[in-house]
């Protein structure tokens, strides 16, 4: 089977090591029927930037970070996933501060893996 392409999905980067971040991709890995986001551990990726954000969405030619990815992911999931938009009446800046609030404490409020998040076999074709 072919390896799906990068280019033609929504690529997901998330901390591997972060309970709730591994929680959430296992979630999303389930609702997203469509089969349109590929998944990739942030520790996967050459140190830059990426490693003070927890999620992180590459649509290509557009990268959505903190909020912004979350209300990306929501918005292409679809269905009632869309009730999430109704954030979006909080000023950015909020939205932001939220973000970072959780982002600053997931592992001491969810913990913390060891080692990365495995995907099973069936779910290890969706990841960089």
């Amino acid at each position: 089977m072919k390896a799906p392409d990068p280019k033609t999905k929504i690529v997901i980067q998330f901390d591997g090591n972060c309970i709730l971040c591994s929680r959430t991709i296992q979630y999303i890995l389930k609702a997203d029927r469509h089969k349109k986001f590929l998944f990739q551990t942030i520790q996967s990726v050459p140190a830059d930037n990426a490693a003070e954000e927890s999620v992180i969405v590459n649509e290509g030619k557009r990268i959505y970070t903190h909020f912004d990815a979350v209300l990306k992911i929501c918005n292409e999931l679809g269905g009632m996933y869309h009730l999430i938009e109704m954030t979006r009446i909080l000023p950015r800046k909020w939205r932001y501060r939220l973000y970072r609030w959780v982002a600053m404490n997931r592992y001491r409020w969810f913990g913390k893996r060891e080692s990365c998040f495995l995907p099973s076999a069936e779910e290890r074709k969706r990841f960089i």
